[in-house]
């Protein structure tokens, strides 16, 4: 058996190991058709965001403008989650893989390109991921939490797949975990061009502190990173308030005569 089916059955094994509780979000891909490359998202719990994300397996712009613009909207509800497990596939291209449980879970504004190539053109790229959680604590319909329910995150666990492409896997638990505008773009040409992204990620918690009497807890955060050709990102946040935005993990870039620019804003307030 080779080494993408010893993988693959490893992946199965693992799937199903992390997805056995019913109150669980669980996802899974295996055996990826060519294309853009795979995404595979679990998410549980309360505002959670993947948006704005990108994973190209050829983009080629020559003479035109491209634009994308992604904006992820506003919540105002303290539902608990239970826990997610995501485990990645094997995919001809870049992969994403990416497990939330909490609230105010962003992943946002992040590029997995495989192959761009911008000659005489503007590609911009704007992601604008935002989500304020209100005063107090809901069930969902208005009332504070349910006698001994508590208000807790459950774990969330991301295991990476095989790519022939970048790979990002992360896992974020707890609350305001940001992992925004981050790149991890494999081979990137740009002649006489411009590429300008911008991404704004920006969680806002005005819940005081009656989390702290309502049995609030944090699950456990893990992300293992699988096989890639290319850039990895592999990412775990457990707890309040973790930033990871803005990292620049490309492989190559060529700029002749062109300007490039990034511009990522990450925030997590605490308010009262």
């Amino acid at each position: 058996m080779g080494a993408i089916g010893r993988t693959a059955l490893l992946a199965m094994a693992v799937s199903a190991l992390l997805g056995t509780s019913g109150e669980d979000a669980h996802a899974s891909a295996l055996d990826d058709a060519v294309g853009d490359g795979a995404f595979v998202t679990a998410q549980e719990g309360d505002q959670n965001f993947d948006c704005g994300n990108t994973r190209d397996l050829i983009n080629v712009n020559v003479l035109r403008t491209t634009r994308r613009e992604t904006c992820s909207g506003y919540g105002d509800t303290g539902f608990t989650g239970y826990g997610t497990s995501a485990v990645g596939g094997t995919a001809l291209g870049p992969q994403f893989t990416t497990a939330q449980s909490g609230e105010q879970n962003l992943h946002c504004g992040n590029s997995a390109d495989m192959l761009t190539l911008n000659v005489l053109g503007t590609i911009e790229e704007r992601t604008i991921c935002d989500t304020e959680q209100g005063l107090g604590r809901s069930d969902g319909r208005g009332r504070g939490p349910g006698p001994g329910r508590g208000d807790g995150s459950g774990p969330a666990s991301a295991v990476g797949g095989t790519a022939l492409g970048p790979q990002f896997t992360t896992a974020q638990s707890g609350e305001q975990n940001l992992h925004c505008g981050n790149s991890a773009d494999m081979l990137t040409f740009n002649v006489l061009g411009t590429v300008d992204k911008r991404t704004t990620c920006t969680a806002v918690d005005r819940s005081g502190e009656l989390a702290s009497h309502d049995g609030f807890h944090r699950g456990k955060a893990t992300a293992e990173s699988g096989t890639a050709v290319g850039p990895q990102s592999a990412t775990a946040q457990t707890g309040s308030q973790n930033l990871y935005c803005g990292a620049d993990e490309d492989l190559v870039s060529v700029p002749v005569l062109g300007e490039t620019r990034k511009d990522t804003i990450c925030a997590a307030r605490k308010g009262h």
